[in-house]
């Protein structure tokens, strides 16, 4: 993992969820479910954003509530998806 391409993808979620979502997270490791911030309505609205900001399709197999429990294992599962969009990609 490209530790930039991590940092910027993190900074830019918390910037959708201030921006687009209204709602401010204290942290990266703040729990977005215990907190109540994401309950299921919010939940799908953030995959839709996720999609249309990153320009990726997050697959069924990783729509496990452990992988969007906070915005650090949210960045990550969108850097793996982004990494393995690239490497299925012909050069």
């Amino acid at each position: 993992m490209v530790n930039g391409d991590y940092q910027g993808i993190e900074g830019r979620l918390l910037a959708l969820f201030a921006e687009v979502m209204h709602v401010d997270i204290p942290s990266a490791q703040t729990d977005l479910f215990d907190t109540g911030i994401l309950d299921s309505q919010k939940f799908v609205e953030l995959l839709l954003h996720i999609e249309q900001n990153f320009h990726t399709h997050i697959d069924l197999a990783n729509f496990e509530i452990e992988n969007f429990r906070c915005v650090e294992k949210i960045a990550t599962l969108i850097l793996r998806q982004l990494e393995s969009s690239k490497a299925m990609q012909p050069s």
